[in-house]
């Protein structure tokens, strides 16, 4: 892409979120700007008014030039490489119809060559009371669809949520506000008592080739090449252009945006944004923030024989009976502090070498017994850190067994870390989880990622995380470990007890919480109504579950990379005793009415336990993995 700014820092900060403000105007070309407007425009006009709409080259023409004067030292100095496409006036006029929906302006340049750009300057101070600018910082990367003045927008039905995003941006007279013009912006109405008066400046890449696409009436996109004075000769908006070059004829569809994806690129970007850094590897941190996970080596021979010996001389027990245990959950506590002591002094001096600025906060053994029908669903772990669009919890996990589909290896999907924005409280099975509904849909595209024992995944507690059974002869053995950046204050989230589940408190918490609470008890406790103890409430918040139909889920994850996972399908319906075509073995089948087999119940792949009533063969049936594999194999 073909820079615009001189200074470095500023294009990056472009780049990045679309926008950038600076100081443009002094005073005197706000004065004299300001001038020129009320001279051209004897009577102010009501609503929303663009001078762009005049019908008159000349009168734009002499916007352009007199605006020349005070733009041309400043934009010479501010911007290289750049062309020149004039000027027009703005005018919010009070009242509530002068309100600017959400929208992006036109696509009139090859976006993946050139820059088109804005630059918006307010003659008046602006605040949200006149009708200050709100922008939607990181949208001009959301999706490549092109803009036209007659062509729905691909987000028009989401135009509420996207203002909620929004931040609104106050500036003073003489500053400017410069997008690109594929940034989602808008602007509030104007509830005071006088005018809001702004001037824009549009430049676009030098070696840009002007454009402009029309929807016809046959519902094709029509492209014409147009000259470098566009802006000041295209008056009927929305109207086939009266000159320019006719040179192609399309077919074009423009797909609406789903709510569930619109917030996972909002999500994205903010994260983007304002992420902390955690590791000191800029390649395995840029990695980690667009997977979601990464795999690191960690342990040596001698360190992993060392956890492993200390893990078996424990003795511990699947107390509760899944299959799928943590040692953190052990009744006796007094436990909890030397396992805990055991694995920092083997593990964190190498995790040192990854991370920087990080602190851990708690560890455990997870273990995972023989048991050819033991599935760990797709789930999400809870919410540790306040603020996870500037910090993030990571889970450290690292086998002491090798680790594959035939053991149970555990398995991610890329990117979804990204794909739901809210907190995750304790504890289950109370806590409504918005992908519980779709765990049979989205359970066959997990990423198996195969480990050698030593070897550490580090994943982003908000990743979409589960494992197959364990259908070997040994239990797999892995511990785990958990961090966030040094700065972030330890958060737990509780659904308040007693009411709708509709509510949760946000307790402010550390290190010791963890000796003290698991979701076992958690559990308990809110069944009995009870509260957390010993800890600060700093909020109740609301607590809503987001709204999105099984194939959107689906075309996400695909759209980040996972892909339907075949063969552990294949085996989970040999587990089973299906047949690949969708039907079920006769001698299980004569069995299925007598016996059910025991599964683990859906936890974490680590400390972060939540457990389930129901079984997975209740939620997740092997008819209906089979069917799925059926149906993958007949389509490809």
């Amino acid at each position: 892409m073909a820079r615009i700014f001189n200074d470095d820092n500023l294009q990056k900060q472009f780049d990045r979120d679309g926008y950038v403000v600076v100081p443009f105007l002094n005073e005197a070309g706000v004065k004299g700007l300001s001038a020129l407007f009320y001279d051209m425009h004897k009577e102010v006009p009501g609503n929303f008014y663009s001078s762009t709409f005049n019908a008159s080259p000349e009168f734009k023409q002499r916007i352009t030039e007199e605006a020349e004067k005070s733009f041309g030292p400043k934009a010479d100095s501010l911007f290289t490489g750049i062309k020149k496409l004039g000027s027009s006036f703005l005018c919010k006029a009070p009242g509530q119809n002068s309100k600017m929906p959400v929208h992006q302006d036109w696509t009139v340049v090859d976006e993946s060559k050139f820059e088109s750009v804005t630059v918006w300057v307010p003659l008046v101070d602006t605040d949200e009371k006149n009708g200050a600018i709100r922008v939607l910082a990181g949208s001009h990367k959301f999706t490549n669809t092109l803009r036209t003045p007659n062509l729905v927008s691909e987000y028009a039905n989401l135009g509420d949520e996207i203002w909620s995003e929004m931040e609104a941006l106050p500036m003073k007279a003489g500053e400017a506000f410069i997008f690109n013009h594929a940034v989602l912006h808008a602007s509030s109405p104007n509830t005071s008592d006088k005018e809001r008066l702004a001037i824009t400046y549009g430049i676009v890449s030098a070696d840009a080739q002007l454009m402009l696409y029309h929807l016809n009436e046959k519902k094709n996109l029509e492209k014409y090449l147009m000259p470098d004075d566009m802006f000041q000769r295209y008056y009927n908006i929305g109207e086939r252009p009266l000159f320019g070059e006719k040179v192609e004829e399309f077919s074009y569809t423009v797909k609406p945006v789903s709510s569930l994806k619109l917030h996972f690129l909002i999500t994205k970007a903010k994260r983007g944004r304002k992420m902390k850094t955690l590791f000191k590897d800029p390649a395995v941190q840029e990695f980690f923030e667009r997977e979601g996970y990464v795999k690191l080596p960690l342990l040596n021979e001698d360190e992993v024989k060392l956890l492993l010996d200390y893990y078996k001389s424990l003795a511990l027990k699947d107390e509760a009976g899944f299959g799928f245990h943590i040692s953190m959950d052990v009744q006796d506590k007094s436990l909890l502090p030397k396992i805990l002591e055991k694995i920092y002094d083997v593990a964190l001096p190498k995790l040192s070498a990854h991370f920087e600025n990080a602190k851990p906060f708690v560890s455990s053994f997870v273990i995972k017994e023989k048991n050819p029908l033991g599935v760990v669903p797709v789930h999400q772990d809870w919410s540790f850190v306040d603020h996870e669009d500037e910090f993030c919890s990571v889970t450290c996990w690292s086998p002491l067994v090798d680790v594959n589909l035939d053991n149970g290896a555990l398995g991610v999907m890329r990117g979804s870390h990204n794909f739901l924005g809210s907190y995750r409280p304790s504890p289950s099975p109370q806590v409504p989880s918005p992908i519980a509904e779709h765990m049979f849909t989205i359970f066959p595209y997990l990423q198996l990622v195969e480990m050698k024992a030593g070897e550490v995944m580090i994943f982003d507690n908000r990743t979409f995380h589960g494992s197959p059974p364990n259908a070997s002869d040994s239990a797999r053995i892995a511990f785990g470990i958990g961090f966030t950046q040094k700065e972030a204050q330890l958060t737990h989230y509780y659904l308040k007890p007693g009411g709708n589940k509709d509510k949760v408190l946000k307790y402010k918490v550390d290190e010791s919480f963890f000796f003290k609470y698991n979701n076992p008890g958690l559990s308990k406790m809110y069944d009995k109504g009870e509260l957390i103890e010993g800890y600060k409430v700093e909020a109740e918040l609301p607590y809503t579950l987001p709204k999105f139909t099984a194939e959107e889920l689906v075309e996400l994850i695909k759209e980040n990379g996972n892909e339907f996972n075949v063969p552990m399908c294949e085996k989970l319906a040999a587990l089973f005793s299906y047949h690949a075509d969708g039907t079920k073995k006769q001698e299980e089948a004569k069995q299925e009415a007598e016996q059910k087999a025991p599964v683990a119940a859906p936890v974490a792949e680590e400390k972060f336990v939540w457990t389930d009533d129901r079984s997975f063969l209740q939620k997740y049936t092997p008819l209906n993995i089979a069917r799925e594999i059926k149906k993958r194999l007949v389509a490809s």
